[in-house]
């Protein structure tokens, strides 16, 4: 499966895995308190992940577009993909039955792969506050 990521390459689902721990967090919309606060969160702690090994990986279903904005606007400086076809989103199950912004909504969850490709932790339903720290001392 691939997506793009928010510079507009494309992404091979396949190619995330298997060099480093891949920390996935699925959040449902760019620029909002909740996304902006757990995307700002990694990014605090983004060398700490880097010191363990890990690359964080955020997933929504804004465009390319909004995610290179995004990013720019609060200095993320991990990858962003741009999910617009839910295709990710539908194989992590992360969709939820609720009408937010026009759509069904992602709920905001996170998944952890072992350098093997092999997940070892998933969490759905996250809290935003502290999760990024919660994740870290998982690794």
């Amino acid at each position: 499966m691939t997506v793009r990521d928010d510079s507009g390459t494309e992404v091979s689902t396949h190619d995330l895995l298997g060099a480093k721990h891949l920390v996935l967090y699925f959040y449902p919309k760019d620029d909002t308190w909740g996304c902006t606060k757990e995307a700002t969160q990694f990014r605090e702690s983004y060398e700490s992940f880097r010191r363990k090994d890990a690359e964080i990986v955020g997933v929504s279903r804004d465009s390319v577009e909004s995610h290179r904005l995004f990013k720019e606007k609060y200095l993320i400086p991990y990858r962003l993909l741009a999910d617009v076809e839910s295709r990710l989103c539908d194989a992590f199950g992360v969709i939820v039955e609720e009408n937010v912004y026009g759509k069904n909504a992602i709920q905001r969850s996170t998944f952890v792969f072992d350098p093997s490709g092999t997940l070892v932790r998933a969490w759905p339903k996250v809290t935003v506050l502290g999760h990024a720290d919660e994740v870290l001392k998982e690794l």
